[in-house]
């Protein structure tokens, strides 16, 4: 009946109505729209289009902080008033695969890699999808969008005849993942004409504006784009200003299909590329003006015409210049390429690689990546890591090493040398629970870093078939005795154990399964995405004594089962089981499981579903031969961020609450909630800890996340 209603209501009528008549009018017009959207956001298969990008970047107000504005946005320092033109040769492949393929540039500077990306990455956006860029923004055409923005009609325009809504969409609370602006709507077909977006992105305010071509077979695809940046970041302006012409070769939509359902395919290969390092650059201005669809101002041929002059920094500037160049070196990730070689390392000054949680205080880590691309996408990777936590004075190292000798297969065979957290034997364990049954000491106050740990992992992986790795190798554990007078004493027997050194020697193999597992191909590379099944995973390992000083007579069990659970409108749900046991000790023993050990270093929290406890006191982690632990974590766009201030949740990405449950003997129950939020940049949560159901404490963490 709405939708009657809606051929039957003149627009003076809809001008004239009521709020309420109005309210259901523009619902009426907006579920004609999404259900249309739902079905155009996947008609496009492949296209080729002849790109032109006029952009210009200007820095508006900077002070000395500004040197480390590389982590947040890309700039030229060089020069304060930077423009330039690009074409680019561009080609997409459903499901989101872009190539662009840049044929030439020309400016008063010459655009690096992270400002072409800056233009592209908001320029490969299907504005009839409910998500966009990498599914950081809940569009207005969502399937559920109603609940998350208010819409109003502006005005109603008859164009030769067609109806034209001009409708305004505005976020009902503010969020980084929702956007405002205006979209211009063809009655019946329900086709988007144009569309004018704000919102954030990282730390920048962007407005994007789109028209879409009425041409045959091109009307889902804008033919022309004015995007415009602005970073206010730390007292520092920059400004950047795009316009875009796209100009179509070939389009081709998916064909129609009646047959009945089918699984959808798993390869999802999923990304855009630059084809082309090195950009010509082409002076020539009778090449330029075919190219453009509209001449430049007086000014930006001003700027163009002085650009020899404006290129070169006066002298009294240029030891500034290397100055802050150099202080970038210090701070950012050091890239550098040759032929076949990538060498990666996280900066001496880095900020991004400190790291704060309530039980380690801060900590720092530096790291090294070396890559060799050899030929059929083989690849050989050197990985050394140093890490130091101050609360706990303790430094931790990794030297690694991998070879991929069958990437389309993830067939892969690593070498780590480490070092690991200080622990204590199963007897000496046993002494301790003797000691503190029927006592009034607890556990927390003994100091019991016994035994430094050295260790040697040595691992092949490969995939027996879409989904199913199965992993072998060994681990070599030596364990020194720490020199360290514990605060008790501990007995006779005690101290005989302390004084003594420990070496395992284990074998082991681990079967990891995932249903339906989709992925992406990156050349040879296979790269899984997701699935919409758990992960299960099973190891076992069994120490063999008498190979190489070793006394370990044991077997270990584990398994693990996790899957990450989505929820539309971006909310997710994730959930992680582990459990594990030590059986058939026919010697001592240390208890150092795989899926349940303390984490000394903040990792990005996109890169693992969970199953780490924060507040958990790490001796807890080793004081037993069997755990069962279970986490949840539920993550939402919208939980708390309602309740902050406007300039606060502007900045509030998504939000997480945690649950996380264990049992081990010693320690039949510890619970653990907390509560975080973040962003692209960071991310802070606060963890509080209930040891058998009584509050043990609060703790905070925080990680950088860029880099």
């Amino acid at each position: 009946m709405l939708a009657d209603n809606i051929d039957t209501c003149s627009d003076d009528d809809y001008l004239h109505a009521s709020p309420i008549g109005n309210q259901i009018y523009v619902d009426s017009i907006m579920q004609h729209i999404i259900t249309s959207s739902a079905k155009h956001a996947n008609q496009i298969s492949r296209y080729k289009a002849e790109i032109y990008i006029k952009g210009r970047t200007e820095i508006l107000k900077e002070n000395y902080l500004i040197r480390f504005g590389h982590h947040l946005f890309p700039l030229n320092r060089r020069n304060k008033d930077m423009l330039f033109e690009m074409v680019s040769e561009s080609e997409y492949n459903a499901p989101n695969h872009y190539i662009h393929n840049f044929k030439a540039v020309n400016g008063n500077s010459i655009p690096n890699s992270k400002k072409q990306q800056e233009v592209l990455t908001f320029l490969n956006m299907n504005v009839y999808s409910s998500t966009n860029y990498e599914d950081e923004v809940i569009t207005p055409m969502a399937r559920n969008a109603m609940r998350l923005y208010d819409y109003s009609i502006q005005d109603v325009i008859d164009t030769l005849g067609t109806r034209v809504y001009k409708i305004r969409f505005l976020p009902k609370q503010l969020s980084q993942r929702l956007v405002s602006g205006e979209m211009y709507i063809r009655d019946n077909s329900w086709l988007i004409e144009k569309i004018d977006l704000y919102g954030r992105y990282y730390f920048a305010e962007f407005n994007l504006k789109l028209s879409f071509s009425q041409g045959f077979h091109q009307f889902l695809l804008p033919d022309k784009a004015e995007l415009n940046l602005r970073y206010n970041i730390l007292g520092n302006v920059v400004a950047s200003t795009y316009h875009t012409s796209l100009n179509y070769k070939e389009v081709e939509w998916v064909a129609e299909d009646n047959d009945p359902p089918k699984w959808k395919p798993l390869d999802l290969t999923d990304y855009f590329e630059l084809a082309t390092d090195t950009i010509p650059i082409i002076r020539d201005s009778t090449y330029w003006n075919k190219k453009r669809d509209q001449s430049l101002t007086e000014e930006e041929l001003q700027i163009l015409y002085n650009r020899e002059e404006r290129i070169e920094e006066p002298a009294d500037t240029t030891n500034h210049i290397d100055y802050l160049e150099l202080t970038e070196q210090l701070t950012n990730t050091i890239k550098m390429d040759y032929k076949t070689t990538r060498i990666r390392y996280s900066g001496i000054l880095n900020p991004l690689q400190l790291g704060y949680s309530g039980r380690n205080g801060i900590t720092y880590k530096q790291r090294l990546r070396i890559n060799k691309t050899l030929t059929n996408g083989r690849e050989l990777m050197f990985r050394p890591e140093i890490g130091y936590v101050f609360k706990r004075k303790e430094i931790f190292f990794k030297i690694g090493g991998e070879y991929l000798y069958k990437p389309e297969k993830k067939g892969a065979i690593s070498l780590m040398i480490a070092n690991g957290n200080q622990s204590y034997s199963s007897k000496l364990m046993k002494e301790i629970e003797v000691l503190l049954k029927d006592s009034v000491i607890n556990f927390n106050d003994l100091n019991l870093d016994c035994f430094r740990d050295y260790y040697l992992d040595l691992r092949n992986t490969i995939e027996l078939s879409n989904g199913l790795l199965f992993s072998s190798g060994l681990t070599y554990h030596r364990r020194v005795p720490e020199k360290k007078k514990i605060d008790i004493d501990p007995g006779d027997d005690v101290e005989e154990l302390l004084s003594e050194d420990f070496n395992d020697f284990v074998p082991f193999i681990s079967l990891s399964y995932t249903p339906r597992q989709f992925y992406r191909m990156n050349g040879h590379r296979k790269q899984y995405v997701y699935s919409y099944y758990p992960t299960i995973s099973i190891e076992y390992g069994q120490a063999i004594p008498d190979v190489l000083g070793s006394l370990g007579n044991y077997g270990r069990i584990e398994m693990q089962v996790h899957q990450s659970l989505p929820l539309g409108s971006l909310r997710r749900m994730n959930y992680y089981v582990s459990g594990g046991a030590y059986i058939n000790a026919k010697s001592t023993y240390f208890a150092d499981f795989r899926y349940f050990a303390r984490r000394n270093f903040p990792e990005s929290w996109e890169d693992r579903i969970g199953g780490v406890f924060h507040q958990l006191n790490r001796y807890w982690f080793n004081a037993s031969d069997r755990y069962v632990q279970a986490h949840l974590m539920y993550e939402s766009p919208f939980i708390l961020s309602q309740l902050f201030k406007k300039k606060v949740s502007k900045y509030v990405l998504s939000e997480r609450v945690y649950f996380g449950q264990l049992w081990t003997p010693v320690l039949p129950s510890y619970t653990e909630v907390g509560y975080g939020f973040g962003n692209l940049i960071f991310n802070v949560a606060v963890f509080a800890g209930f040891d058998r159901w009584k509050y043990e404490g609060l703790g905070v963490r925080f990680t950088f996340e860029l880099d």
